[in-house]
């Protein structure tokens, strides 16, 4: 697996869950900045047992920049 930036990541794939395992994070911004790509699925189901398995700092993120209809996002 190799290290890449999380949107170079992101743009290989379309409308799918995405879990990265996160290797850099801007200190300042608490931005994740690269990873490497662990599971991906058009079901967030399926990525988030993935997550759970998981115990290193990870990311599970949504490849395009707007959810699926009926999904929301709360800080």
């Amino acid at each position: 697996m190799v290290s890449e930036r999380i949107e170079t990541i992101r743009k290989k794939f379309h409308r799918e869950w995405l879990l990265i395992a996160v290797d850099k994070i801007d200190k300042k911004k608490t931005i994740p900045l690269t990873g490497k790509l662990l599971f991906h699925s058009p079901y967030i189901d399926e990525v988030d047992k993935k997550s759970m398995k998981y115990r290193g700092e990870a990311l599970l993120i949504f490849s395009e920049d707007r959810f699926p209809e009926g999904m929301a996002a709360a800080f």
